[in-house]
């Protein structure tokens, strides 16, 4: 008798793939949006904060002094680099655009797989990091090439929490010294990073006191020794720290600093749902409290779990500070200065983090409340968005006619910067447009 023999069927995702080529066009669809909204709306020009950046791109002032340059309480390190740098590749503004969109999308594009690979196959659910990260309410962001700050922040975040994610107390070096690098990183983005450094620092104590009784007393010392570097920087950023002239007091009224940082926490899935922040706010705040509760009756009695249970209330503490810090900050301005999209980055990774949590414990009903709260954001960001970006690429075409014409920088000020988005930038751009006009850039190159 002839026998032929037939392979078994790999025990891999073919039960799943259309559910996985679903997501990927998802994914693809969501990412191409973004793009076209870059590609049609974003200028080669400088946005708001850029124009007095102009002068050190051009090579009209040193780039040294500049990166370690305060900007408003913010010292922006790593981001003002990235940004200088790829400037002196492209002299195009819309380089840092364009980087946002892919940081964002690989990103979203792990953390799917990422979610999928926790709970052993694909959900439908997964669509949630696709939808919330990439949508264009990010208006704001994707049309101000310097905004890498905020896609910086949360790139260094989540890479953080899936590092506590996987921790393990036979990991806990190696885990802890990339945790302590992307610390470091994460300190060089501005102040919204330093925010995370204490708790985040506590933790990797923890982590090395775990190094140590397991009898690697070298190690244990060396990931002390890396630990002190973001705790450094902090020191030495707060020396000799000042508070920006034009901005008000911190805030001492509990009402007003809730009030900023609820608003500040409700974008966490965009400027969609601004309109009921207070009652995306409260819900988001139970969901913390669940997840944390969820932590401790699941994960932190078992001993090898307690690490990464550590660093994800860690890093949950330090993005609930920076909450908390713009409610002191921006409290003493009223109501309504938590909410701008530009926020919306910042707040991300708590629902990103509680998302990956839930998951990772077999739950259904939180992931699902995820994805739909970022379908009903949806349609409001894409509305915010692309009202703003019209308006902002409106603005840009008639500065580029008045630029064509060979109107001078005072002109294309009064005539295009009152009642837009540049208004209060007049005097930098002054000196900006000239210099642009010299090294030949973007809407101000002439013929």
């Amino acid at each position: 008798m002839n026998h032929t023999y037939i392979s078994p069927a790999p025990t891999t995702s073919t039960p799943w793939l259309p559910l996985r080529r679903g997501l990927a066009a998802v994914w693809l669809v969501w990412t191409l949006g973004a793009v076209a909204f870059v590609a049609c709306l974003g200028t080669n020009a400088p946005y708001a904060d850029e124009w007095e950046f102009v002068p050190v791109l051009v090579g009209e002032e040193p780039v040294g002094p500049w990166l370690w340059q305060r900007h408003n309480e913010h010292r922006m390190v790593l981001p003002r680099l990235v940004y200088w740098a790829l400037f002196q590749l492209t002299h195009d503004f819309r380089t840092g655009m364009f980087l946002q969109v892919a940081l964002l999308a690989a990103l979203a594009w792990h953390l799917m797989h990422f979610a999928a690979s926790l709970r052993g196959r694909p959900d439908w659910t997964d669509a949630f990091f696709p939808i919330s990260l990439l949508h264009i309410g990010h208006w704001e962001n994707f049309v101000m090439g310097y905004q890498i700050c905020f896609v910086f922040f949360t790139v260094l975040v989540m890479g953080l929490v899936l590092l506590a994610l996987r921790i393990r107390p036979v990991t806990a070096f190696r885990s802890g010294a990339l945790a302590a690098g992307l610390l470091m990183l994460l300190a060089l983005t501005g102040s919204f990073g330093l925010a995370v450094v204490p708790p985040v620092t506590l933790w990797l104590v923890i982590v090395a006191a775990a190094v140590w009784y397991r009898g690697q007393r070298a190690r244990a010392v060396l990931l002390l020794l890396l630990t002190l570097g973001p705790v450094i920087y902090l020191a030495n950023y707060l020396y000799d720290y000042e508070k920006p002239a034009h901005h008000p007091e911190l805030s001492s009224d509990p009402r007003a600093v809730l009030r900023v940082a609820g608003e500040t926490l409700a974008v966490a899935v965009g400027m969609g749902l601004s309109p009921v922040w207070w009652l995306v706010a409260p819900v988001l705040v139970l969901l913390g409290v669940a997840t944390v509760g969820l932590l401790w009756r699941h994960r932190w009695p078992q001993p090898d779990e307690r690490l990464s249970v550590g660093g994800l209330v860690a890093l949950a503490a330090g993005v609930v500070g920076v909450a908390l810090a713009i409610g002191i900050g921006r409290g003493g301005w009223g109501a309504g200065m938590g909410l701008w999209s530009r926020y919306s980055l910042l707040m991300w990774p708590l629902v990103g983090m509680a998302y990956l949590v839930w998951v990772r414990q077999g739950r259904k009903w939180v992931p699902v409340g995820l994805c739909v709260l970022a379908a009903l954001a949806f349609p409001g960001n894409v509305g915010f968005g692309l009202g703003n970006g019209a308006a902002c690429h409106a603005t840009y075409s008639a500065i580029a006619a008045d630029a064509a014409v060979g109107r001078s920088a005072e002109e294309i000020t009064r005539r295009n910067f009152a009642r837009s988005h540049q208004t209060g930038y007049e005097d930098w751009a002054h000196r900006a447009i000239p210099l642009l006009r010299a090294a030949r850039i973007g809407i101000f190159a002439g013929k």
